[in-house]
């Protein structure tokens, strides 16, 4: 070998030396970069104040964010590989699948609220649910977020049983009613039964209440109350209509007779004193009863008929009942006629 052809040698072997160290350099950069990626994107995920996960098609876990570790108390090892049969309540898991059964058949983002149990705590969740495609490894996987939405759920329940019941007695109130009976024209009954709205008034409940004081009044109306709950059966609803009234709505009757027998035993428990600051006094009840479908398919119209028989009730001496009678309205009609004169 002569001197030239040594030279060339060394000189492409430095050659090959530098590439190998840019290569080696360049690799180094990548790996970093990957690694800045791969930490950015998991503080992102991690960061957000939501359930995220992915799950293959078996429905087990490949990842889970921090805060659905933070959600079921576990590490990310604990859930990865595992499917909401292993970590959910049955009932819960069963309709967790069932929805991702169909996310896997539509193939469209799709959100449910759903019921969730974390720690045996029970809560509300709304979760959204699409399918996504990994070019690199050529699979389908589920992605997933979930929302805690207990808080939410809790205020609209208190928000909605604040606007059906009274604040004073805690019973329902005239919206209620008016909800359980707004469609029951329309409901079929092939069993034939009738209801019963039996609207009840407090007798000289004023007297009471300007004697004693308001705050003595609305004590009377809860005890009224709390009387009127040992009569009613768990499937009739009693209500309070407002001020001195009550309504009960008896869902299933065969016949009048069983509004009468309701009727009794109320003016059987009225019967007994109140007592209130030390003082003790009866007050009675007035009642007119209407039924349907007899006296009226909707509600306004058995309420108003019932309130007819209620002031009967109270013409004919108070502390009775008494049902609706097409007479009753005629008596009203007249009246009426004659203030309009």
């Amino acid at each position: 070998m002569n001197l030239n052809s040594q030279i060339t040698d060394e000189s492409e072997v430095e050659k090959l030396r530098r590439r190998v160290e840019e290569l080696e350099e360049r690799e180094k950069q990548l790996v970093k970069s990957l690694r800045t990626n791969k930490s950015l994107h998991s503080k992102i995920l991690n960061a957000l104040p939501i359930n995220i996960f992915l799950e293959d098609p078996e429905g087990r876990t490949m990842f889970v964010n921090e805060q659905v570790c933070k959600a079921h108390g576990v590490n990310a090892e604990k859930l990865e590989g595992k499917t909401v049969f292993d970590f959910f309540p049955k009932t819960i898991a069963a309709k967790l699948r069932e929805i991702d059964l169909e996310v896997w058949e539509k193939r469209t983002l799709q959100t449910n609220e759903v019921a969730t149990e974390f720690q045996g705590k029970k809560g509300h969740m709304l979760t959204g649910k699409t399918i996504i495609h990994l070019e690199e490894s050529n699979q389908d996987y589920l992605l997933g977020f979930g929302i805690d939405i207990t808080d939410l759920k809790n205020a609209e329940e208190k928000i909605t049983h604040m606007a059906y019941h009274d604040a004073l007695t805690g019973l329902p109130n005239r919206w209620f009613i008016k909800s359980c009976l707004k469609n029951c024209h329309s409901l079929p009954d092939e069993t034939q039964m009738m209801k019963g709205v039996l609207l009840l008034d407090l007798d000289h409940f004023k007297v009471i209440n300007d004697s004693l004081g308001h705050e003595a009044g609305d004590q009377l109306l809860q005890a009224v109350a709390n009387r009127l709950r040992g009569v009613i059966q768990a499937d009739n609803v009693l209500a309070r209509f407002g001020g001195d009234e009550f309504i009960i709505l008896m869902q299933q009757i065969v016949s009048a007779d069983e509004a009468f027998e309701v009727s009794k035993e109320i003016l059987k428990v009225m019967k007994e004193p109140f007592t209130i600051y030390g003082q003790k006094f009866t007050i009675s009840p007035s009642i007119g009863i209407s039924l349907h479908p007899i006296h009226g398919e909707d509600m306004e119209n058995l309420i108003k008929y019932a309130d007819l028989a209620m002031y009967h009730s109270k013409e004919q001496g108070r502390n009775c009942y008494s049902l609706f009678t097409p007479l009753m309205k005629e008596k009203a009609l007249s009246r009426m006629n004659m203030l309009a004169k």
